[in-house]
């Protein structure tokens, strides 16, 4: 009883500590995306943080640039070192991409410092095997959580990340009461997440049934390519360009000529505007096609931060066009979208729908386990955390 106690009191300190910590980091974030958005020349300085990135990770990184994936290595295998600094370096250079205007995102940051956290009071409380994991899947919920604000598919989301086709229900107390608990702390030190509503929906009829069964393969066709064109060109920069610190000075240059030559910049950083966009129905195709692109080469790049929030974009923005064409609820669509792009992507279906769930309430949950369901399947095995292991597969031949 003592020994249960002591885990129950550690993870409840993971998720004050990182209530504490999301809140510091959202509130950073919204002071760098404002300088950013007063002061445009900021754009220009991506060549040169590109370089420092490299740099800094390279010299001090200590295996810290493998971001997430090292976070879901150590809840497969419990000797996988993860070195403190790497909480501390993905939140001072997640500040500094969104300064600069790179196109990332916020959760990577979350679940790495949310990892480290749990691998430091593990290793405090001198707590090894199942135990030190439990607190590293707690760690992990936490940090999701306390940034986007939903505390149920944060759970979800720390017992779903580490493999594909497989949920550690073992953990769900831990992942619950670390989730609650840093959602809590976060909002009590006045940090307010965005909601977006769906307002008076469609009455059920063939033709929206059908418009969700298309937006849910396109959703997924969007995550899977995504993840693909993710890694692909991370590898080519690495083969074409072996030098780290000449990587990132063109992977940058290349950024920065994007952003220039396709008047880019309102797509830099969380562009969160997509989405209220998106669930207006005022979005253009090539909203989500130019967030895409420049998601993909920022984090090519280097830059660090993540990839939800990109994705949350993207889906509402490809949501909400398509329900222009198809003559729908663009906020319908534009919901499904923001969750399941992202949901896909990360090979997490159970999150996906509790996502839903908290966001939009129950009248779309149906509409939510179609797209999630699809999305998973169409999105195949590929995913936007490499480390991911196949627990069981999602078809056989």
């Amino acid at each position: 009883m003592i020994r249960w106690i002591k885990i129950l009191l550690c993870v409840v300190l993971i998720g004050i500590c990182m209530g504490l910590i999301s809140a510091l980091f959202l509130a950073m974030l919204d002071t760098v995306t404002s300088l950013r958005e007063t002061h445009g020349w900021l754009f220009w300085t991506l060549p040169l943080l590109g370089v420092v990135t490299a740099s800094v990770y390279h010299r001090f990184g200590k295996g810290s640039l493998a971001g997430n994936n090292l976070i879901i290595e150590s809840m497969q295998q419990e000797e996988t070192f993860v070195p403190e600094r790497m909480g501390v370096l993905a939140f001072l250079f997640t500040g500094l991409s969104h300064l600069a205007g790179a196109s990332v995102g916020r959760e990577g940051t979350a679940v790495q410092m949310g990892g480290v956290l749990g691998h430091k009071i593990a290793a405090l409380g001198k707590q090894t095997g199942i135990e030190k994991k439990m607190l590293i899947f707690a760690g992990v919920s936490a940090g999701f959580s306390s940034v986007f604000g939903t505390p149920l598919a944060g759970a979800f989301f720390g017992m779903e990340l580490y493999a594909v086709g497989k949920l550690h229900y073992k953990f769900a107390i831990p992942c619950l009461l670390a989730s609650f608990t840093a959602d809590i702390v976060t909002k009590l030190c006045g940090i307010s997440h965005a909601r977006y509503a769906i307002g008076v929906q469609d009455s059920f009829h063939l033709r929206l049934l059908l418009a969700v069964l298309a937006a849910s393969v396109l959703f997924g066709l969007i995550a899977r390519f995504f993840a693909i064109l993710v890694h692909a060109v991370k590898r080519l920069y690495a083969a074409w360009l072996p030098n780290i610190y000449l990587r990132a000075l063109v992977s940058a240059l290349v950024l920065l000529a994007v952003l220039l030559l396709t008047r880019g910049v309102p797509y830099g950083g969380l562009s969160t505007w997509m989405i209220d966009a998106g669930f207006q129905g005022q979005t253009h195709w090539y909203d989500p096609v130019l967030k895409f692109i420049l998601t993909i080469l920022s984090l090519g790049a280097g830059f660090q931060g993540g990839e939800a929030t990109p994705l949350f974009d993207i889906g509402a923005a490809t949501g909400g066009y398509l329900a222009q064409l198809l003559r729908v609820s663009p906020a319908l669509l534009a919901a499904l979208g923001y969750v399941c792009v992202f949901g896909n992507a990360a090979n997490v279906p159970l999150t996906t729908i509790v996502m839903g769930l908290e966001l939009f309430g129950l009248a779309p949950l149906p509409y939510f386990i179609i797209a999630a369901v699809i999305g998973y399947y169409v999105t195949g095995h590929h995913s936007i955390y490499a480390a991911q292991v196949i627990a069981r597969p999602k078809y056989r031949a």
